[in-house]
């Protein structure tokens, strides 16, 4: 949990391009920024209030990427559910049953 937010939270706002140019980044967080969905979601923004919603301008782009991260996440996630289950792990934690206390007489 801690390394999603940090790549995906942490990482993303340097890389999304909108407060600092992407040719101006190190060469790793240029790398990051091809497929952290911040970037993505600014460029189909900066497409729709200052090029008319233009396909070309950012917004194709946008709308794909968003789908493949959501298509990718999915099939993880499915795979990683999969995985649970065969193991035979629960993802539920079964529930303990109080011991028995003495009753004072």
């Amino acid at each position: 949990m801690l390394v999603a937010t940090l790549v995906f939270i942490g990482m993303a706002v340097p890389t999304a391009g909108a407060t600092t140019p992407i040719e101006a980044l190190p060469g790793f967080y240029r790398f990051l920024a091809e497929f952290e969905p911040l970037r993505q979601i600014t460029g189909g923004i900066r497409s729709i209030l200052y090029y008319d919603a233009q396909g070309d301008a950012g917004l194709t782009r946008g709308w794909v990427m968003m789908a493949a991260a959501l298509v990718a996440a999915a099939l993880f996630g499915f795979g990683v559910l999969g995985w649970y289950d065969r193991e035979g792990l629960h993802r539920i934690p079964a529930e303990t049953k109080p011991e028995k206390t003495a009753v004072p007489a």
